[in-house]
């Protein structure tokens, strides 16, 4: 039997039967380390596949903020140990340039720049495959972390609200007291 309303709920389908590799669990330990709202902005770009811009303006936040919690993702679940160090690496380069070239603000002069980079090494190449690699090796982790669709709530509308009702509430406490 079918229920009419279930087309209408986004109800969160998980399998507990269905074995998680090792792999995507570490990658899911190692997003979950970052702050929620680096999360849901790679939850919203990997998972609802918005681009910067969207997910800037639903956040409410600008597009460097969004490609800045790009990278710092990326970078958090690189498997290059120089990258604990802080330094500047051809992976993290890579990693920045990915991210980048995904964004609305990326020039036609960046593109070129881009290109030149890539061709200046073919250790530069094997880098910025890497990041490609690593971003599709982020699906599964992804679909584990967004399955309720948490991450398409807005966390300030909330706030709002409780904010509205402790006002409202501490009205009414005051009114009663001098009635």
């Amino acid at each position: 039997m079918t229920y009419p309303f279930t087309s209408l709920f986004s109800i969160a389908t998980r399998h507990p039967e269905l074995p998680v590799s090792r792999e995507t669990d570490a990658f899911r330990r190692r997003i979950q380390k970052l702050p929620r709202r680096t999360q849901q902005v790679f939850l919203l770009s990997r998972l609802d596949q918005l681009p910067y811009s969207d997910i800037a303006h639903l956040l409410q936040l600008d597009i460097e903020t969004v490609e800045r919690s790009m990278v710092r993702l990326l970078d958090q679940c690189s498997d290059d140990p120089t990258e604990s160090q802080g330094a500047d690496t051809t992976g993290s380069r890579a990693r920045r340039w990915y991210v980048h070239l995904q964004s609305p603000q990326a020039t036609a002069s960046q593109r070129i720049e881009f290109r030149h980079w890539l061709d200046a090494d073919a250790r530069h190449l094997a880098a910025f495959q890497d990041a490609e690699t690593l971003w599709r090796r982020l699906q599964a982790p992804a679909s584990i972390l967004g399955a309720s669709g948490w991450h398409r709530r807005k966390r300030r509308l909330y706030i709002g609200w409780l904010l509205l009702t402790a006002f409202l509430c501490s009205l009414l406490v005051t009114a009663e007291a001098f009635s």
